[in-house]
């Protein structure tokens, strides 16, 4: 799985059609299907789109789209 340090990515630095707000944030999980955390933003880089998710510890990462699903309680 692939991650992004959260200063690789700033979303208001793309454009419109290369970001999507998730709002509400809604609760994720990551491919290893543990907790993930809360998905606020979604950017286009390269190609393909990476979710910032916010973990229960504060911290911020980017990680693929197909990394990511909904949470089943989300």
């Amino acid at each position: 799985m692939l991650q992004l340090n959260m200063r690789d990515l700033d979303p208001s630095q793309y454009g419109e059609a290369d970001r999507r707000e998730v709002n509400p944030p809604i609760e994720v999980e990551s491919a290893t299907w543990s907790a993930g955390g809360t998905l606020d933003w979604w950017v286009k880089e390269r190609q393909e789109w990476f979710g910032r998710v916010r973990g229960k510890d504060g911290r911020q990462r980017w990680v693929k789209a197909v990394d990511l699903r909904p949470a089943k309680d989300g």
